[in-house]
């Protein structure tokens, strides 16, 4: 591998963790795309490069979101049985949808792009022009009750309800599901953004996790792929991506407790749409 190709990915790597930090999405959405043009640029071929770019994206994923929880849990901002429960119902819908994604041949570059780009463009869309009833810093009721109770109150069906939409969108578009959950956790659950933020991270880890070992399983084998590639996980491009996005992690997390609800709702907003608006438009050159 070329050395400004390292350097270039360790870079990268950086700013994800200190977008995946600062928003709690676990970098995801920035990785898939970053991927998906280091991949096409080496020559992956059209029949493994979505594939390939959704489970090396998960591994990063799961890199950067771990650090980022740890983090998080630290600084006090996760509710933990929340995480556990919503990655729990999880699991079961990311190992089915990776199942049919990855033995699908519909399944290509150019639907991977509108399936991400629709993503972050309706999250962005709807972070954008919400509401701010909810100001950071107040313990919403539910918020208070999970605290007073040490578990969370909400009911099994709204949780499993998250966990599943998340389930479904994290295998099908590479990214650890933070998108969903954010606004999710924020809005449905009422949660302050800097909890739903660190509520999410801790999730992200279990569904990226699972994400991972279902692309690494159903890719074994296959043809077309770099040769350090483990299923459909290339771990050495992801690790060079996923490392240094540590170090950014726990520099978004410091910054994430300083910044307004606002000024955070609408980096997430403008982060996303920008993100949207690049795939949308190499579907359209392309």
């Amino acid at each position: 591998m070329d050395p400004a190709q390292i350097v270039l990915l360790v870079g990268l790597g950086l700013a994800a963790g200190g977008v995946a930090g600062l928003l709690g999405i676990g970098g995801g959405s920035l990785f898939g795309p970053l991927l998906l043009f280091y991949f096409s640029a080496i020559g992956v071929g059209d029949a493994a490069i979505a594939k390939l770019t959704v489970g090396s994206s998960l591994f990063c994923t799961f890199v950067v979101g771990s650090a980022s929880a740890y983090y998080r849990y630290r600084a006090g901002s996760i509710l933990p049985r929340v995480s556990w429960c919503v990655g729990a119902c999880a699991a079961v819908a990311i190992v089915a949808t990776t199942q049919l994604v990855t033995t699908q041949p519909w399944y290509d570059r150019t639907l991977f792009q509108i399936v991400l780009g629709t993503l972050l463009a309706v999250v962005g869309a709807r972070m954008a022009w919400s509401g701010s009833s909810d100001a950071v810093g107040e313990a919403s009721p539910n918020e208070n009750a999970a605290s007073a109770s040490g578990g969370p109150p909400y009911s099994w069906p709204l949780l499993a309800g998250v966990g599943t939409g998340a389930g479904i969108i994290s295998p099908a578009a590479g990214v650890g599901g933070g998108v969903v959950l954010v606004p999710a956790y924020h809005r449905l659950l009422r949660l302050p953004i800097n909890r739903a933020s660190g509520t999410s991270s801790g999730t992200i880890v279990l569904i990226s996790l699972v994400g991972v070992a279902s692309y690494a399983v159903s890719g074994w084998g296959a043809s077309g792929l770099p040769g350090a590639a483990v299923g459909y996980v290339d771990v050495v491009r992801a690790a060079l991506l996923a490392g240094p996005s540590i170090l950014g992690a726990r520099g978004g997390v410091w910054a994430a407790h300083r910044v307004p609800d606002r000024l955070l709702r609408w980096g997430f907003a403008t982060y996303a749409l920008v993100v949207a608006g690049s795939m949308f438009y190499d579907v359209w050159a392309g």
